[in-house]
């Protein structure tokens, strides 16, 4: 065993790795949209489907990939940032209705159209909080297969289609290119990454919801903020936390038989294309109220997973910290509110735990 991995765990995640690198690479050499992250996903995901790969990715491996992650996007905060963020609490509170709305209309729809239970419905729907709302499906009647493959769905969808639909809007997204700072140097490299590290691991021990990303963020915002040190990560760092996340994602479809996805998958792309059209409305809003490019808030609203979209922002060259910020805060929101609400749905008059809602 290394790192706690047995021999098949670590021959598994090699060869999604690979197969991972190798799509990047072909999207890269196609010229398509965010390569190295669309390219794992849709290459890795087939050969999860075709029986390639059979698990998925270790979950302590991921960690210190959401803790560089969190460090870039804190790197991305700059003077001229804070500047903006006098805007911002507006389109965070659209942000917040345009959930509320989104969970309504998608439990609405998979219970009328697809006679769906609540608990079903529920958890199908939430955005971009996978490992969330399957721990509290697994303890209610919830199908928990409908839950996953709807979830994995729309997370699939999104980071492969997502990168070309943005790129599509051209002159109407009104995005200006983002010139992020060039990289740091060594020094700066390891002193950030001791201080993300750090950050990371109290956040994670103190249980805050997305802890990995949010402290090392955070740490690396006030330094770079106090310019205690200057520019983001190297390419030869983001292209492999590229592949690995895109890998990660891929790897979820590990153990989903196609036949799961012919029988769920058409009520888990209908309840997507309902996210979408709540995100995008909400989206456009919060564009033309907060004032910022709409192809920005059409990605910080995605309703697809925190750390997925965030690097997206980065690959394709938006705004990663208004992007960042914005995923992390829903996150953070649909995770510490998902308990609550359910709890309140259980309580309501017919209701009973057990029950199948």
């Amino acid at each position: 065993m290394i790192a706690g991995l047995t021999k098949r765990d670590l021959e598994q995640v090699i060869a999604a790795l690979a197969i991972g690198l190798g799509g990047g690479a072909v999207f890269w050499w196609l010229g398509l949209p965010a390569p190295w992250l669309a390219g794992s996903v849709v290459t890795v995901a087939a050969a999860s489907l075709s029986g390639v790969i059979k698990q998925a990715m270790p979950r302590h491996l991921t960690k210190f990939i959401f803790i560089l992650l969190g460090l870039q996007i804190g790197g991305a905060v700059t003077p001229e940032t804070l500047n903006t963020l006098s805007r911002w609490p507006l389109s965070f509170l659209i942000l917040a209705l345009t959930m509320v709305v989104l969970v309504w209309a998608g439990v609405v729809f998979f219970r009328k159209v697809y006679g769906w239970d609540r608990a079903t419905s529920y958890f199908a729907v939430m955005p971009g909080a996978l490992s969330v709302a399957l721990a509290l499906a697994a303890d209610t009647r919830a199908d928990l297969k409908k839950v996953s493959v709807s979830q994995v769905i729309r997370l699939f969808v999104l980071v492969a289609v997502l990168p070309s639909l943005i790129s599509s809007l051209g002159e109407l997204s009104d995005a200006p290119p983002q010139v992020l700072p060039d990289p740091g140097s060594l020094r700066d490299l390891v002193m950030v990454l001791g201080a993300g590290l750090v950050a990371g691991f109290i956040f994670d021990k103190l249980k805050v919801p997305a802890g990995l990303i949010l402290g090392p963020a955070l740490a690396s915002a006030v330094m770079h903020v106090g310019e205690v040190v200057h520019g983001t990560l190297p390419m030869w760092v983001l292209i492999p936390v590229f592949v690995f996340l895109g890998t990660m994602i891929g790897m979820r479809f590990a153990g989903v038989r196609p036949a799961d996805i012919a029988n769920i998958g058409g009520a888990g792309l209908a309840g997507l294309g309902v996210a979408l059209v709540v995100s995008v409305a909400g989206a456009a809003v919060a564009s033309a109220i907060a004032d910022v490019p709409f192809a920005w808030t059409i990605l910080a609203f995605a309703p697809g997973g925190m750390e997925a979209m965030t690097i997206m922002a980065f690959a394709l060259g938006l705004d990663p910290a208004f992007v960042g910020a914005h995923q992390i805060g829903r996150f953070v929101l649909i995770a510490l509110a998902m308990p609550l609400v359910w709890q309140f749905i259980q309580q309501k008059p017919g209701n009973t735990k057990g029950s199948d809602y």
